[in-house]
């Protein structure tokens, strides 16, 4: 089963070694293509996680992302989101109207 990880640890750490992705695949022993996967999906088999943490010498837990957390982020983003949209719905209905008001004006002229 793949495990998730906190792809932007990651990528700090290989930057704080000041590694490219081609030389971080290289000392791992993992493709050049699996480790873009990775930092980009945060998704990585259970043997590309060993390997990743025994190059930076790092427990597993370091990196994995719990699900829990992740439970936890998913709401906290929703709402977020949620409030956003409405912000941006009532400013679409003062534009709105200010543009109806403004043609009603010009109409009546």
């Amino acid at each position: 089963m793949d495990m998730k990880l906190d792809k932007v640890k990651l990528k700090q750490l290989r930057e704080s070694k000041a590694w490219s992705q081609s030389h971080l695949a290289e000392v791992s022993g993992l493709s050049l293509r699996t480790i873009q996967r990775i930092e980009k999906s945060g998704i990585a088999s259970p043997e590309s996680v060993k390997s990743l943490c025994a190059t930076f010498s790092i427990q597993i837990n370091n990196l994995s992302i719990n699900e829990e957390s992740q439970k936890e982020v998913k709401p906290a983003l929703s709402s977020v989101i949620s409030h956003k949209l409405s912000s941006m719905d009532k400013k679409a209905t003062v534009i709105s109207f200010s543009l109806a008001f403004a043609i009603a004006f010009i109409l009546t002229m």
